[in-house]
């Protein structure tokens, strides 16, 4: 099998992968977990999505380091976060293309799914809430 074809970003004329695999979970979960009944269980998706969702750009630079830590050629926090203050870099559409990535790899997608599923049922909850608050 072919293995997926990763993200890439093109920062100073150097092409630079991102891969959202295991190892990309498995980085997230390490970082993000919960203990309940004596075990641990990663919650880095769980963390992740909702801030990439609402554009926090701290949280992207933070997926793309973690996405890129496989890779032969390395990309920093500094290299990032300056492509990130640059004018002319399309902001929104390296948010579109991370979640695109977290929605199709086979380590990400279900998860991914079922988070923004929840995510936006809760939206529409709150908006239901909202909507009987004014009408009281």
């Amino acid at each position: 099998t072919e293995l997926e074809k990763e993200m890439e970003l093109i920062i100073n004329e150097n092409v630079y992968n991102f891969r959202f695999g295991i190892g990309f979970v498995r980085y997230l979960d390490g970082k993000a977990s919960v203990k309940q009944d004596g075990v641990t269980f990663g919650v880095g998706l769980e963390t992740l999505l909702p801030n990439l969702l609402s554009k926090n750009t701290v949280t992207l630079v933070d997926c793309l380091i973690a996405a890129n830590r496989t890779e032969k050629i390395t990309v920093t926090q500094d290299i990032l976060d300056k492509y990130i203050d640059d004018d002319s870099t399309d902001i929104d559409q390296v948010f579109e293309d991370v979640i695109e990535e977290l929605k199709k790899s086979n380590a990400s997608k279900l998860k991914t799914a079922k988070i923004i599923e929840d995510i936006k049922k809760n939206e529409e909850l709150l908006e239901l809430q909202r909507k009987q608050l004014m009408n009281q």
